[in-house]
């Protein structure tokens, strides 16, 4: 990496690790998906590669490529320690970012959502704040849909 970033972010929350790593992180494309992008955009995800561990690879797309395509490779997950890493992947191969995740039970029977993004390619320090930005509005949905549902039950 000549050039590039490294930034963390760490979320706090009263939901516990076990269902933030599987619905959260594990579910993050189908959370979006469900929760966050609108749904004419028609996003849509399909395994490429694998069976969703190691190796696997899997590409986000969208209905008439209005957005970008975007592959992610599965680098590393241990389903024990709630921990999970990605890559995303160019069309060409080029690896652009690694995204290290790690939920970490706490002693109130809540969690501690921590990410690790090295991006490989420069970005400026207003972008890295858009991506932290954009990931806890995720998270503040992704809890508030955890309590809706925690209320209609």
């Amino acid at each position: 990496m000549a050039n590039g970033n490294v930034w963390e972010l760490e979320i706090k929350s009263s939901i516990p690790a076990s269902k933030v790593f599987h619905e959260f992180v594990l579910g993050f494309f189908k959370f979006l998906a469900k929760n966050v992008i609108p749904k004419e955009f028609g996003m849509k995800f399909t395994t490429l590669e694998g069976d969703g561990g190691v190796g696997s690879v899997k590409l986000m797309s969208f209905v008439d490529d209005q957005f970008p395509s975007v592959k992610y490779k599965v680098k590393g997950l241990d389903l024990e320690n709630f921990t999970y890493t990605l890559v995303m992947i160019r069309d060409d191969g080029h690896e652009l970012s690694l995204s290290e995740m790690k939920v970490i039970p706490s002693v109130d029977g809540g969690c501690v959502f921590r990410q690790k993004n090295t991006d490989f390619e420069e970005i400026s320090e207003d972008e890295i704040e858009t991506h932290k930005g954009q990931l806890t509005q995720y998270f503040e949905v992704f809890e508030a849909t955890i309590a809706q549902i925690s209320d209609d039950h």
